[in-house]
């Protein structure tokens, strides 16, 4: 028998149907407590607001870390002969994150906050809802696992060995020897178009589709075995 390794591969795409959005409330100061009570107080409406947005549906949940502050020494110049002194400060600050089903209200939600004092906003992040990520993990399974047949044939026809029988089957990263995708993990989510976090009152999202890739390798084996 002749044995043949092939790679499968397939990708489904589909619209990204939840936004992220991960921000930070911070602020520094001379006075530990006037910057921990800054902080306390923009994170607590900001939190209030998204509490709002999950019990409008327009948000799926929301997650949020607790106040936490640090000393640090800053120098700033000095009146005497132009030089520097050091300054003792303290910076607090807060995590946010918020997971929207509606992008529309996302938009209207960024628009809203940028321009607070002390709100900074990391990124967006865009994924798919569980059920649909595993929907079309399926469905490029299959695919793929049917590239494999395809192409092992088209060998076992080129070299005249007649039908193929499958071996052995491996998602990426599971081959032994170094083959078959090495660590390359058996799906792949992207996806792009951070929203613009900074210039104007008005936020444009426009998260592109998010790939679901499956990569596969099998073993097949055609013609009739070695005569011993």
């Amino acid at each position: 028998m002749t044995r043949i390794a092939v790679v499968g591969q397939a990708t489904r795409t589909h619209p990204a149907e939840r936004g992220t959005v991960n921000l930070h409330v911070a602020f520094s100061g001379t006075l530990r407590n006037d910057v921990v009570d800054q902080v306390a107080r923009t994170h607590t409406i900001l939190v209030e607001q998204a509490k709002a947005h999950v019990s409008a549906g327009a948000a799926e949940k929301w997650d949020s870390e607790s106040v936490h502050s640090y000393v640090y020494d800053d120098r700033v110049k000095s009146s005497q002969a132009g030089g520097k002194q050091r300054v003792r400060r303290f910076r607090a600050s807060a995590r946010l994150s918020v997971t929207f089903r509606d992008f529309e209200a996302l938009s209207t939600w960024l628009a809203d906050i940028m321009d607070v004092d002390g709100v900074e906003i990391d990124r967006i992040s865009w994924t798919l809802t569980d059920e649909t990520r595993k929907t079309l993990l399926a469905e490029a399974r299959v695919e793929a696992a049917e590239e494999t047949v395809v192409r092992a044939q088209s060998y076992a026809d080129a070299l005249g060995l007649g039908p193929v029988t499958p071996v052995a089957i491996y998602e990426a990263g599971l081959r032994g020897g170094g083959n078959g995708g090495g660590n390359t993990p058996m799906y792949a989510m992207r996806a792009g178009a951070m929203a613009d976090a900074g210039g104007g009152a008005q936020v444009e999202l426009q998260p592109r589709d998010i790939d679901v890739d499956v990569t596969l390798s099998a073993d097949y084996e055609a013609g009739l075995p070695a005569e011993g």
